[in-house]
């Protein structure tokens, strides 16, 4: 029979058994009766429901599982939105560079294209004479 020691194995934290659970759950058409199927394993193989100090021993382990397995995958949904929400601000910020970036850019390209223009280089410009040929005259 096998221990219920929770401290016999490693703690399934790791990916070694998911390969193997990934292809089970196909066969079997699913999570239900792949849970199913490992009870059924657990009542045949090994005196997990019937070897215990007490009656609720079982269920009592069951639940304890489940409730950590729970908490820790809540717990990575979190973690998980909340690297979104730092992705998604960081590429918003990055955005809002690039479009700053650009601004400056093309404002510095229109000043260079602007030119002021005085009255006397335009009118000395157009060939009128101007002040300078007022004086000559």
């Amino acid at each position: 029979t096998l221990s219920q020691d929770s401290n016999a194995l490693p703690p399934m934290d790791d990916e070694r058994f998911d390969g193997m659970y990934m292809n089970m759950a196909g066969q079997l058409g699913g999570i239900d009766p792949l849970l199913d199927g490992f009870f059924g394993f657990l009542r045949r193989k090994t005196d997990f429901f019937t070897g215990a100090a007490s009656a609720d021993a079982a269920e009592a382990t069951v639940l304890k599982a489940l409730s950590k397995n729970k908490e820790r995958a809540e717990e990575d949904a979190r973690e998980k939105a909340a690297k979104e929400r730092k992705r998604k601000a960081e590429e918003e910020a990055r955005r809002a560079r690039v479009a700053a970036e650009r601004a400056k850019q093309q404002k510095q390209e229109d000043e260079s294209r602007i030119v002021d223009v005085t009255d006397e280089p335009a009118a000395s410009a157009s060939g009128e004479g101007g002040a300078a040929g007022d004086a000559a005259a």
